[in-house]
């Protein structure tokens, strides 16, 4: 389903994009009208907001007429049109037990109960419930990941909005980065039919690559915390006989000079990128997902800078920065940019020996050479798919040359059977993009030995 296809109300105001192009919002970091403001000038089709569950029923049944209010308050000022995400989080000590707010619901009935109130009272003008956030980090789920414990929630909470409001959409937590992991923890707890939508966070700590830039893990998927790292989410769902639409509901980079100090990169990396290159960024990640149609909506967080959070559109001040541009073209125009999101492509490969079905017998000289622009991580050779030798110039330096030339005398070539048999050249660059080059070459009995006789 497109992104707010189905949702009541008003229709939003007209994207001019292609069709693919993901629906572009802001994340409100408060509730005051200035913030409501910023997001209306901007013309965001889309406003996503936290709604703290301690905050809206303080004690067992008693709902805060003042928080209440608070948010009828911002639903009734969003421009016609607007489509509002709330994000419900948090457990009251009343029901969890415990002083800290990040505990999970000890019951999940509870949580759907509350739930349901409210998508009663703001059915027609509510877009979508978001359940939970980033559910797959201790910082919002004390104990730790638990799939199985969030999909109960989510088995509790999905009837209880569509039973209160049939067009409300219900969007899996925001995950830590694209943490496919997760999710798949979540379709084999029973989760799949319970979330109309999977929500990703790309908002990730000392972020200051491109969305362009990837890395892989060991097993080759993209790593969850790469930008474009959506699409194992995509490949998680079709995996698990599901394709709901991805809504990003968090994405941005920080605009500081500081020094991370957060994460395994704390005190080794910048922690954010320059107003300018955070607008670049901004227009890439909407290029990037303008070629992933499941990806449906794109939320930057948040909409201005506050505090320690420095990822907004505007400043402090209120005064723009270059993103806000960015993001105000986007709206109006479209994506804009053309080419493909990352580099894919793996090495260049070439074979100075042996030659296509080079005829040898002993020992096997073999020469390759690989080269990219990003580095070359590893050249691999293999013998009918056993492997020969690993050339890893970086497994300890980590610097990649953009040349490698691995060259050896096979010794063991002398041992495999007589007959033909297939080498494999793999060549992995730095994000571990992958080439691969096949020659075949044929084994000859070694030649018989010459006697001669003397008389």
């Amino acid at each position: 389903m497109l992104a707010g296809a189905a949702l009541s109300g008003p229709a939003g105001p007209a994207l001019v994009t292609n069709a693919s192009a993901a629906e572009a919002g802001v994340n409100l970091n408060t509730l005051e009208p200035a913030a409501i403001a910023q997001a209306s000038a901007l013309g965001a089709h889309w406003v996503r907001v936290f709604v703290t569950w301690p905050d809206v029923e303080p004690a067992p049944g008693a709902h805060s007429a003042f928080w209440l209010g608070q948010y009828d308050r911002l639903l009734n000022t969003l421009p016609k049109g607007t489509h509002a995400i709330l994000s419900f989080v948090d457990t009251p000590s009343w029901e969890s037990g415990a002083a800290a707010p990040n505990a999970p619901p000890g019951n999940p009935a509870d949580y759907a109960n509350v739930l349901h109130f409210l998508a009663q009272r703001w059915a027609g003008r509510v877009a979508a419930y978001e359940i939970w956030n980033e559910e797959d980090s201790s910082r919002w789920w004390a104990g730790g990941p638990d799939p199985a414990a969030y999909t109960r929630l989510l088995q509790a909470a999905y009837p209880a909005v569509k039973s209160a409001d049939p067009a409300a959409e219900v969007v899996l937590g925001g995950l830590t980065g694209n943490d496919y992991n997760f999710l798949q923890g979540v379709y084999q707890a029973g989760g799949k039919g319970y979330f109309d939508a999977v929500g990703v966070h790309t908002d990730t700590a000392c972020n200051v690559n491109s969305p362009y830039v990837f890395l892989r893990d060991d097993d080759g998927r993209l790593d969850q915390d790469s930008f474009i790292g959506y699409r194992e989410v995509h490949a998680t769902e079709l995996a698990n006989g599901d394709q709901v639409p991805i809504w990003m509901t968090e994405m941005s980079w920080r605009t500081t000079s500081a020094t991370c100090s957060e994460g395994a990169w704390a005190g080794l990396k910048p922690e954010g990128v320059t107003d300018e290159q955070q607008a670049t960024y901004l227009s890439q990640a909407y290029h990037c997902l303008a070629s992933a149609p499941y990806v449906q909506v794109g939320l930057w967080y948040p909409v201005a800078d506050e505090g320690a959070v420095v990822s907004g559109l505007l400043r402090a001040n209120h005064s723009h920065k270059p993103s806000y541009a960015a993001m105000r073209s986007y709206i109006q125009h479209g994506d804009q940019l053309k080419g493909a999101c990352g580099d894919f492509s793996g090495p260049k490969i070439k074979v100075y020996d042996p030659t296509r079905s080079a005829r040898y017998s002993g020992i096997l000289r073999i020469k390759v050479r690989a080269t990219d622009s990003q580095g070359i991580q590893r050249i691999r050779l293999l013998n009918d798919g056993h492997l020969i030798r690993n050339f890893d110039p970086g497994v300890h330096t980590h610097i990649y040359p953009r040349a490698l030339v691995a060259e050896m005398h096979w010794f063991g070539a002398r041992h495999i059977s007589i007959g033909r048999h297939r080498l494999t050249i793999i060549a992995y660059n730095k994000l571990r993009s992958v080439s691969r080059v096949y020659v075949s070459i044929v084994h000859l009995p070694a030649a018989p030995a010459h006697h001669h006789r003397h008389g």
